[in-house]
């Protein structure tokens, strides 16, 4: 289905109330949880910042509006192909220069909500996809993927939310194997509820800290 095909169709169920909205963003602030990443790996993002500029008072007795500091991956965010090494010689891979027609594509959702609840280091891999295409069809070429893990229910609490220990950050996400088998079906692209788009244990998969970021856009996806 291309792009103009979903939009028409989706803009007659938005028409019948056909289907439910749903906010996907977050609320951005001074306790929004951060990316931690190694000292010797990445210097540390800054907290999110607001800063009133005016409020209905003699600095803009007419609006309200602030000032912002923050990171590029501060909340929920897009990861663009040149993000990450394995990306960088990827053409047309910023944001701003990517095809946009490319990125409205059908979604879909492997909800892994239950064993991310039971075990927070939960590994969705290449063989729990597959059966989960058995029950619910093929994820098609062009189509989004979306780990639900329900994740996002701690981000008003960072500590929770990171859930780091000694051995550093536990949070669920995919395998490996996962994100082969995805790009080999030519995916547009993969999210999830998580800090990042890796399970928090990644560096121990035998990729060096982002197992879907490097593969992904190792292949410009």
């Amino acid at each position: 289905m291309s792009a103009t095909d979903l939009m028409r169709d989706f803009g007659a169920m938005l028409a019948s109330g056909g289907v439910e909205v749903v906010d996907c963003s977050g609320v951005l602030g001074p306790d929004t949880p951060i990316l931690q990443l190694p000292a010797d790996f990445a210097k540390p993002t800054p907290k999110v910042e607001i800063h009133k500029i005016s409020e209905y008072d003699e600095d803009g007795p007419f609006f309200a509006w602030n000032w912002m500091v923050l990171g590029e991956h501060s909340g929920p965010h897009f990861d663009a192909p040149h993000h990450w090494i394995t990306g960088k010689d990827y053409e047309d891979g910023f944001t701003d220069t990517l095809d946009v027609q490319r990125l409205v594509a059908p979604v879909n959702v492997i909800d892994c909500s239950q064993q991310s609840q039971e075990d927070p280091d939960f590994l969705l891999d290449a063989k729990g996809i597959k059966e989960w295409e058995a029950e619910y069809g093929e994820i098609g070429e062009g189509e989004w993927v979306v780990m639900r893990t329900d994740w996002d229910s701690r981000v008003n609490d960072e500590a929770r939310f990171l859930n780091a220990d000694e051995t550093g950050p536990h949070s669920p996400g995919p395998t490996p194997d996962a994100i082969e088998y995805l790009m080999s079906k030519k995916i547009v692209g993969w999210g999830t509820q998580c800090i990042g788009t890796d399970a928090g244990q990644a560096g121990g998969m035998g990729l060096d800290l982002s197992a879907s970021t490097q593969i992904m856009f190792r292949g410009g996806g």
